[in-house]
């Protein structure tokens, strides 16, 4: 009868993060969208897509927290559900003063390092002038670097299973955003360096505004100097170095393809594919409205050994993916006219671009059914080794594909394709073997 009743619990949070989270990610995905076209208009094709490889670099700062935000999480939920509090406010507090410490390094080395590298010419942006680049990028630096450490946010509130107020939080960055491009449109030339303090300050003042959300109803959980404990260290980051190392991996998976292009094929081709991915990203999003909620109850249900729950979720999301392989499958064949009423321009799209960007959504939620699962009971070595493999063939097979193959941008995409494939073939199996050794226990 125990067990009942917590699925029922389970099954009503669930319900609630998918059901507000649909309301508050779809908001936040619309302004979004809204915002895209803005950006666009205000800096042109070629600093829009210089705007967007900055940002994909400059992401790859968050991976730096050496896993400790999902090490956080998974041991966060597991002290909650036993109802121990001071286990709690002992890793929240350890995982913000590391967090600060390594946020401290970063400064330094970054600092130093945006000084001493030409991004203009390892780039191929020329038509920028070096020292305004660095400029640009050292502001969106600083801000980034706050909302590492602010950023934790989101792993207290998966934690206490309300992922759906992070959705939320995209609303809040979005329309501030929005205004905020509006007023410099009216009185400001275009400007990148005006755009890096507009993402800036957004994302400073959403992580600001549910921090204080988050503690003002759990004041018994503020981070405190007193409540670091090195032995904690090590329960955050046994996991967290797994998880680290993914994160690097998924750094060169996902996150170097602007890169490539921008290097390959110049700025103004980054904004064709980025705009492909941002449709396709539709599908990956409501596929996370419904994914990130279940980490945390998957890690509950496994230690109350309600396995039962577990299999008849995953079976109900494998019905869910059919569905969405058939969506996917109506966006590449009108994807190119969706993005023309959209931003209300034509722009050049290679062959085969929306075809390997559907391949490419497809592999990223199906991998993610069962990774979900996995990463809550904290098997990660066989993710770990298959995202490594994926990284060192990702970068190769992208100068492969477009250089040998001619390609374009399209040989990027199919590049992480064929990074992806192993995973979305092994995690399924992994998944059934896990479970099946559970339930024989």
């Amino acid at each position: 009868m125990k067990n009942v009743n917590q699925e029922i619990d389970r099954n009503k949070v669930l319900k609630n993060n998918i059901s507000w989270g649909f309301i508050f990610k779809v908001s936040g995905m619309a302004l979004s969208y809204i915002s895209i076209p803005i950006v666009l208009n205000y800096l042109g094709e070629k600093n829009y897509g210089v705007w967007i490889t900055l940002f994909s670099i400059l992401s790859w700062i968050y991976t730096f927290d050496v896993g400790v935000g999902n090490g956080l999480k998974i041991r966060l939920t597991e002290a909650l559900s036993k109802k121990d509090d001071l286990l709690a406010k002992e890793y929240i507090s350890t995982a913000y003063i590391i967090i600060f410490f390594i946020s401290i390094v970063l400064l330094l080395i970054g600092s130093v390092g945006i000084y001493s590298f030409n991004f203009s010419e390892s780039l191929n942006i020329d038509f920028l002038n070096e020292g305004y680049l660095q400029k640009v990028i050292f502001i969106s630096f600083i801000f980034t670097i706050s909302n590492f450490v602010i950023g934790l946010y989101k792993q207290l509130l998966f934690s206490v299973h309300q992922s759906a107020f992070i959705a939320l939080t995209n609303v809040l960055l979005q329309s501030i955003v929005i205004l905020s491009l509006l007023v410099a449109d009216y009185y400001f030339e275009p400007s990148l360096l005006m755009v890096a303090f507009i993402y800036g300050i957004a994302n400073l003042i959403t992580g600001i505004v549910f921090s204080f959300l988050f503690f003002r109803k759990r004041i018994y959980l503020l981070p405190k100097p007193l409540h670091f404990k090195r032995c904690r260290i090590r329960d955050i980051t046994g996991l967290g170095i797994d998880f680290f190392v993914i994160q690097l991996s998924v750094i060169v998976i996902f996150t170097t393809d602007n890169l490539i292009i921008t290097k390959l094929l110049g700025a103004e081709s980054v904004t064709s594919y980025s705009v492909v991915y941002q449709l396709f990203q539709v599908f990956i999003v409501l596929w996370y409205i419904i994914s990130a909620p279940l980490t945390p109850l998957y890690t509950d249900a496994y230690i109350k050994g309600d396995i039962n729950w577990i299999k008849n979720t995953i079976k109900r999301l494998n019905k869910l993916f059919i569905l969405i392989f058939i969506a996917i499958g109506i966006a590449v064949i009108s994807g190119e006219f969706v993005i023309g009423v959209w931003l209300g321009r034509t722009l050049e799209f290679p062959a085969y671009l929306f075809l390997f960007f559907g391949i490419f959504a497809l592999l990223r939620i199906y991998g993610d059914l069962y990774m979900s699962f996995l990463n809550a009971i904290g098997k990660l070595k066989w993710q770990m080794y298959l995202s490594i493999f994926g990284a060192l063939i990702n970068i190769p097979l992208s100068i492969l594909f477009v250089k040998t193959f001619e390609l374009g941008s399209s040989g990027v995409i199919l590049a992480t394709c064929v990074s992806l494939v192993l995973l979305s073939i092994v995690m399924p199996y992994q998944a059934y073997i896990e479970l099946k050794e559970k339930t024989n226990v």
